[in-house]
């Protein structure tokens, strides 16, 4: 058997094959350009001899962006958007190589050819198509003057700023969606040295807060109090104190926003962490005023950020589940006991404050610190809702290594005080 004439053979085959395909695929596109040639021209009232002649090298793709033109002309026409076919043409003469962008682009406009036709002459490239793409999904979606401001801003002697950083000025965008004069005011606030990126993302995140009826009802009056301090920890505290402590149905009086537009402005990476544990620890039912223990949050506040010994008291606090029904009490405690004492035996005192009240509390605060065995007399009673955050109130019955390990520990901590008073 001759392999080398087998191999000829098979060579031949193989050539003939690609040759029938490439006919097989010439005729398909031929057929397609002819249908959508016509279709196009019913559409748009182009004669047929004018496509077929623009369309004699088109490409697939050609094929499918000139398609997509006449299915969104026709879709303009039967909205009442006036068309004029040149526009089309000059749109699909000027794209040379359709990309999904244009695609995309052309889609998402509810505006004339005409502006497309301004928008495709400008965006050139893919970073400039990628740019009016995310201003038409994001900033501008719901802007009746979409494509006014894409034109504008591309055609600013700023654009190149515009295309390489649009999320700088993203949030000025979308609060002026509605401006028809957003890019030439946006130019003025750059060249006039004015622009302020931080100022317009604050007025957006407001902007956004407020549609949730809840903060819209408790902050009514506030806005630009919250904008003028916004950061985004702060938004999650104005967040957590208003469904924790503020009314769901009824605006809180002047005083009380007041004094929580005072926390948030004083609301910082440093003490954000512990001021938000506090306000879910003593969260209470958004149906009352709370106005007198916001109040009290705001005295603890002041506190724990100018005294190390409070806010080390209350970290422990917080972290070792002292049960306590307000932060009222949580402050006459720490305007009662020494500190620095009560940090390190903090165990003891823990005790003392879960089993007493009153003045039995102070004077065991004030005498009993050192005594890790303290039993009130008078047995506190703890409300239904510390009863049920907590274990039920019963009397502590401690094992001889409960009882070793306490008085070691009492030992040591006793060490520690002398040292420190010394």
């Amino acid at each position: 058997m001759n392999i080398g004439k087998i191999d000829k053979q098979v060579l031949k085959i193989i050539n003939v094959a690609k040759t029938v395909r490439k006919v097989s695929l010439g005729d398909r596109e031929s057929k397609l350009k002819q249908e959508a040639c016509y279709r196009i021209s019913g559409v748009t009232g182009i004669p047929l001899s004018e496509l077929q002649q623009l369309t004699v090298n088109a490409s697939f793709d050609n094929i499918t962006f000139l398609k997509a033109l006449s299915n969104k002309f026709h879709y303009n026409m039967a909205h009442s958007i006036k068309e004029q076919p040149e526009h089309l043409l000059n749109i699909y003469s000027k794209v040379e190589k359709p990309t999904a962008q244009h695609l995309n682009i052309l889609r998402k406009t509810n505006d004339s050819f005409e502006s497309l036709e301004k928008i495709f002459s400008l965006a050139k490239d893919k970073e400039a198509l990628q740019f009016v793409e995310d201003l038409q999904y994001n900033e501008l979606r719901h802007s009746n003057f979409a494509s006014k401001i894409i034109v504008d801003l591309l055609s600013s002697r700023n654009a190149d700023r515009y295309i390489a950083n649009t999320e700088r000025y993203s949030s000025y965008l979308e609060l002026n969606a509605d401006n028809k004069d957003a890019a030439k005011n946006l130019d003025k606030l750059i060249e006039t040295g004015k622009f302020s990126r931080f100022r317009f993302d604050a007025q957006l995140a407001v902007k956004n807060l407020f549609k949730k009826q809840r903060v819209e009802t408790a902050m009514a009056g506030k806005t630009k109090d919250l904008e003028i301090m916004y950061s985004k920890d702060r938004e999650g505290f104005l967040k957590n104190i208003i469904k924790n402590f503020m009314p769901a149905k009824c605006t809180p009086k002047e005083e009380t926003k007041a004094v929580v537009v005072e926390m948030y402005g004083s609301l910082n990476s440093a003490n954000s962490q512990l001021r938000n544990a506090i306000v879910e620890r003593f969260r209470k039912p958004a149906s009352a005023d709370n106005t007198k223990e916001i109040a009290e949050m705001q005295k603890l506040f002041a506190r724990i950020d100018t005294d190390k010994d409070a806010n080390i008291f209350i970290q422990k606090a917080i972290s070792k589940d002292l049960r306590l029904n307000s932060i009222a009490e949580l402050n006459e405690i720490i305007d009662t006991v020494p500190l620095k004492k009560a940090n390190i035996f903090f165990n003891n005192t823990k005790r003392i404050i879960e089993k007493t009240e009153g003045e039995e509390r102070k004077t065991a605060l004030i005498l009993e610190m050192e005594n890790p065995f303290y039993e009130a007399k008078n047995q506190k009673k703890h409300s239904a809702k510390m009863v049920r955050m907590f274990a039920d109130n019963t009397v502590e019955k401690d094992d001889i290594f409960t009882k070793a390990y306490k008085i070691i520990e009492n030992k040591i901590n006793q060490y520690r005080y002398s040292k420190l008073s010394a």
